[in-house]
């Protein structure tokens, strides 16, 4: 079962082809298309076939650290700890506060629903602000 941390929720529909490292990248779109993660660029359906449809009730499990996404994540330093550990922790905080988010086991498609239901320009500012890829990207058009 696919590890996802909070924050990770919002940075795979967001994701846009740019990323750390091509490892990163390559593991960051794997994981889109396993789960069927809305994405523009990747998964651009919330379409209807039935193999979708599968994917669309695929489990993952949310937990408070590295994840699958940070297995290739040259901000990995290990023992479980990212080197922007203090930053992507209040990115985490914020999502499960904003959005009821707690560490279990939920459908993926669930948790979209849960975040861009109560997705709001404001709290998407609040939460992503001092990402770096705020920036470098046009996440907010991704969000909303």
């Amino acid at each position: 079962m696919l590890e996802i941390r909070p924050h990770h929720i919002l940075c795979m529909r967001a994701y846009q082809g740019k990323g750390y490292s091509e490892e990163f990248s390559k593991n960051m779109e794997s994981i889109i298309k396993k789960i069927d993660v809305y994405n523009k660029n990747y998964n651009k359906s919330n379409n209807q076939n039935l193999f979708s449809l599968r994917k669309r009730h695929k489990k993952v499990k949310i937990i408070f650290s590295l994840d699958s996404l940070c297995g290739k994540c040259p901000n990995n330093i290990g023992s479980n700890l990212c080197s922007s550990q203090e930053r992507v922790e209040q990115l985490d905080k914020k999502v499960s506060d904003y959005f009821n988010i707690k560490e279990g086991i939920y459908v993926y498609k669930e948790l979209e629903d849960m975040v861009y239901k109560n997705m709001t320009e404001e709290i998407f500012d609040d939460i992503c602000k001092n990402c770096a890829w705020y920036h470098i990207t046009n996440c907010k058009d991704y969000m909303l």
